[in-house]
């Protein structure tokens, strides 16, 4: 990395865009933070940012002016989006323009299945990458932990964890802070160009594998539900979801039912230069969170 030198985040104020921001503002790296909206400046600032790019991202303008002096970009697509596709050739286009020399895209663990489109859609990113002649690197998450904590209040209170695919479908999962702490290490260091590396946690769990660890560690049975997914449908519509964000979540569901999504975390392993977060890591600290603010 050059001293001094200023990291454009797309993307940066979702979940995946502030852990990385966080990482690299821990280390003193100066970000430039691209966001939709204003409100999504707040916990940004709170980090320290004060660079930021407010907007569209298929705003081609933005672009051009988000990468000026930039020379790395870590681009975050925002999740089920039909445009990721001309986003990305956006920002791609602006980053040839601008002469940015390195650009890391935030890609998906196994893109080539045609079935997820959210996941085909990534791929068609990545080929866009190989012929863009930019250094890019690609990171290819598999499904965060932290996706549990959307249910973690029905766990506690009803003892129930509800998913609208098998019980026993088989998932390798990863921690957000180690993909985050992953990008960081990719963003700081030179030597990771043309590189795809896969990033999954050690284990593939099923909800109901879940639950039965999530019990032994709460002293409390909560069990693993399948929910019907036509209902699933009709109140993820009716609270204004999308129709192609549930549309695509549908296909992934009916997707993991059949195949499951398996990883292996050698890769995570050797950018973090250390074991990848367990299941049970995760859980735990997730526990003496809620106690925490529970106690105040």
């Amino acid at each position: 990395m050059i001293e001094n030198e200023t990291i454009l985040i797309s993307g940066a104020g979702g979940k995946t865009g502030l852990a990385v921001c966080e990482v690299l503002a821990e280390k003193g790296v100066k970000i430039r933070a691209w966001v939709r909206r204003e409100a999504y400046t707040f916990p940004l600032r709170q980090l320290g940012i004060e660079d930021f790019i407010i907007g569209d991202l298929l705003d081609y303008s933005l672009a051009e002016r988000a990468m000026q002096g930039i020379t790395t970009v870590y681009h975050i697509p925002p999740n089920m989006n039909p445009e990721e596709l001309r986003i990305a050739d956006n920002l791609i286009r602006a980053a040839q323009h601008q002469d940015v020399q390195r650009f890391v895209y935030h890609s998906v663990l196994h893109p080539q299945v045609e079935e997820m489109p959210h996941h085909w859609q990534k791929m068609r990113v990545e080929e866009r990458l190989f012929t863009s002649g930019l250094a890019f690197t690609i990171l290819q998450p598999t499904v965060y932990m932290q996706n549990l904590l959307g249910y973690w209040q029905t766990i506690q209170q009803e003892g129930k964890y509800t998913v609208p695919y098998s019980v026993d479908a088989v998932l390798s999962q990863v921690d957000l802070g180690d993909v985050a702490e992953a990008a960081a290490t990719v963003l700081l260091e030179e030597n990771h160009a043309y590189a795809i590396y896969e990033l999954s946690g050690p284990e593939a769990l099923t909800a109901r594998e879940i639950s039965q660890r999530i019990s032994k560690k709460i002293g409390k049975i909560v069990e693993a539900v399948e929910i019907d997914r036509e209902e699933w449908q009709h109140r993820m519509l009716a609270a204004g979801m999308p129709v192609y964000a549930v549309n695509t979540l549908l296909k992934m569901f009916m997707y993991y039912e059949q195949y499951g999504m398996r990883g292996n975390p050698n890769v995570l392993r050797m950018l973090l230069g250390r074991n990848p977060t367990t299941f049970d890591q995760f859980i735990s600290k997730e526990i003496e969170r809620t106690r925490s603010a529970t106690n105040g």
